[in-house]
Order: C-alpha cells, then sequence, then structure tokens
C-alpha cells in the first residue's frame, strides 16, 4: 500500500519566507518606482510653471515702456536718459490721477520695492497690494498689449470731443463703462500715436458700436481729466491697448506662497501657485550710453528712468495634490543670487532666473 506524500512543516515554512521575499521585493520596488514617479512628477510641474511664469514676465517686458514713436529718440538721447521723445515730440496723459502708482502709464516703464528683513519694503508698497509675503520683491511693469489697431481718422477741428475713429470691428473690449455696474472692470486704456504726438485716454464707450471712440469726462475709473486730447490730428497714426502689471508673492487659495498679478490696480489673481520667493535687479545705465553699467536692488534705484534691463529669480516648490510636501530628498540645497541656501524641510526647490532687456529703452 502507497503512503501519501506531502510538505513537510519545514519545507511550508521555507517556502512561505520565500514567498514573503518576493513579495516584499515587489513591494520595495513598486513604493520606490511610486516615489520616483511623485519627485520627476512634481520636478516636471515645477519646470513647467516656472518657464511660464518667466516667459510671461518676460513677453510683457519685451513691450514695457513702448509710447509709440516717442519710444524712439530722435538723435538725441536726452539730459534725462532713454525715451525723452526728441525734438518736437509730446505724449499727454489725459487720465485721471495720472501720476497714481497704478495709472502712471507714461512715466518710468518699471518700478520695484526691495523686501527686508522686516517684513517691509523699500520703496513703501502703494496702498492697494495687500498680504505680500516678507522677504519677497514687488515689482510693477509698464507695458502695451499685443494690441495694435490702425486710426482710421481723427480731425481736431471738429471740437474737442471728436471721436477717434477706427475700424468697427476691432479687438477692444466691447463694454461701455457708463453703464457697467462695476465701471473700473471695463478699461479700454489706450495710446493713440503717430510719429509727432502721443496721447493716453480712457474710451468711454462701447467701441464695438461704430468705431467712434468717445473720450468724456466723468466716465469709467479712472476716467478722463479732460476732453480735448490735446491733438491736432493723428496722421497715418494707430493706438494701442496700455496696462500695468504689478507682481507680488502671497498665500494662494491652497495655502501655499503664490506668484500674483495685479492688473491696472484691480483685485489681484493667482499666476503661478508653488513660487515661494521673488528676488529682482536692476540694469542701470548711468554713464547714458544704452549699456548696463551695474545691477543693482529697488532701494539702490536713483533714477528709474536709468533702469534698461531687469533680472528676475524666482524660487519654485514642489506642489504635491496629496498635501505630502516633504518629500524626504534632504536638504534641498539651491543658490540665489549668489548666496547658498540649504532649507530643512525635504522640499524641492528650482530658481529660474533671467535678464531682460527693456528695448524701448536702450534705442
Amino acid at each position: 500500500m502507497n503512503k501519501e506524500k506531502g510538505f513537510s512543516l519545514v519545507e511550508l515554512m521555507v517556502a512561505l519566507v520565500i514567498g514573503l521575499l518576493l513579495i516584499a521585493g515587489v513591494i520595495e520596488l513598486f513604493v520606490s518606482t511610486r516615489q520616483t514617479y511623485r519627485v520627476q512628477d512634481m520636478k516636471a510641474r515645477m519646470q513647467e510653471d516656472g518657464r511660464y511664469a518667466i516667459h510671461h514676465i518676460s513677453s510683457l517686458l519685451d513691450r514695457a515702456g513702448y509710447v509709440g514713436c516717442n519710444s524712439i529718440p530722435t538723435g538725441n538721447r536726452g539730459a534725462t536718459g532713454r525715451n525723452s521723445g526728441g525734438t518736437g515730440r509730446s505724449l499727454v496723459n489725459n487720465l485721471n490721477t495720472a501720476n497714481n502708482y497704478f495709472w502712471d502709464i507714461g512715466g518710468a516703464p518699471v518700478l520695484g520695492h526691495e523686501a527686508d528683513n522686516n517684513g517691509g519694503w523699500s520703496p513703501a508698497l502703494p496702498a492697494g497690494i495687500n498680504q505680500a509675503i516678507a522677504g519677497s520683491d514687488v515689482f510693477t511693469l509698464r507695458t502695451v498689449n499685443n494690441v495694435f489697431i490702425e486710426v482710421s481718422h481723427f480731425d481736431s477741428s471738429l471740437g474737442p470731443s471728436a471721436p477717434v475713429k477706427i475700424p468697427q470691428n476691432n479687438p477692444l473690449d466691447d463694454c461701455d463703462p457708463a453703464t457697467e455696474a462695476n465701471p473700473g472692470e471695463c478699461a479700454n486704456i489706450v495710446i493713440a500715436s503717430d510719429c509727432n504726438n502721443s496721447v493716453i485716454f480712457q474710451v468711454t464707450n462701447d467701441p464695438s458700436v461704430d468705431g467712434n471712440l468717445q473720450h468724456e469726462t466723468g466716465i469709467g475709473t479712472p476716467g478722463n481729466s479732460r476732453v480735448d486730447l490735446g491733438l491736432s490730428g493723428l496722421s497715418q497714426g494707430w493706438l494701442n491697448t496700455i496696462t500695468t502689471h504689478t507682481f507680488f508673492i502671497r498665500n494662494g487659495p491652497s495655502n501655499y506662497p503664490s506668484l500674483y498679478q495685479m492688473v491696472l490696480g484691480k483685485n489681484p489673481d493667482v499666476l503661478i501657485e508653488g513660487v515661494e520667493q521673488m528676488q529682482v535687479e536692476y540694469g542701470v545705465d548711468t554713464s547714458n550710453n544704452g549699456s548696463v553699467d551695474q545691477y543693482v536692488k529697488a532701494n539702490a534705484v536713483a533714477d528709474w528712468e536709468q533702469v534698461i534691463s531687469v533680472r528676475i529669480s524666482l524660487v519654485m516648490i514642489n506642489i504635491d495634490p496629496q498635501q505630502n510636501d516633504n518629500v524626504a530628498l534632504g536638504d534641498g540645497t539651491y543658490t540665489l543670487e549668489g548666496n547658498v541656501i540649504t532649507p530643512n524641510d525635504g522640499r524641492l526647490r528650482q530658481v529660474f532666473t533671467k535678464t531682460i532687456t527693456l528695448r524701448n529703452r536702450i534705442l
């Protein structure tokens, strides 16, 4: 009679141990692969967000300081630097409170505020910039948007309120500040130019109705200080929309430090989450020869008209949708403006730096 044979207890235990070791290896491989994926995914997001933020700011700075033909000096750079406009050229800002921080379109194309170690900024921040994170710089640029419209007709002999005629099918916002519930949200701020004169004003009617741009007083925000544009006419002129952008860091909706953008002094919006810090340096041309003599912080700029380039550094941090930000990668040492910084929170960081020349200040 044959006896049935099976595994002994020792054999079963050995088999179980081998199986557990194999399972442990598979689990370890899975955890390691998952961690690598998380890290690479967060790195990719940081790089994408950092590059987008730098690209967005760069594209605005490329157009900063443009005021039509007044951007091009006529053979003489002027005693005060670039954009003197040369002989016979004028730039008139018809906006109310034209010297207001957020509306001084005809002023210096960039302004900055250097963060100190005590939670303040120098020069001091204007009213309206709230909850900015201490230790991170703030800066504002003034620029034209990527909108160029040919002026069909303007004749001041028809009176000071003569409209500026442009095509009816135009890219201006089709809103009327006189009837908008919130006039501040309907602000077609434009500069009308030819190679002799330029004037900045707010359109006070819906430009999509007939293409006749009105420029009355008492309508819209900031509104116009006077009806008269101060022009004798526009010969082969054109029109651009213009704006100001203020950038600063503050905690976003998800409680991550984020890069905020404020347009024309309106409520700021989140541009990019996961921006821990912004540092800005300004290239100044003190010798008035079109070349940077030195890069300085905002509190060391004596004359903002001498700024011809901007160097921006953004410190990006990782964002994890699972809210587990410590990815256990060590100290994460990085270099910012020549200083080696070693945090101890185990988070990913990457610095994006770019120097942008203000094209309209070196011609």
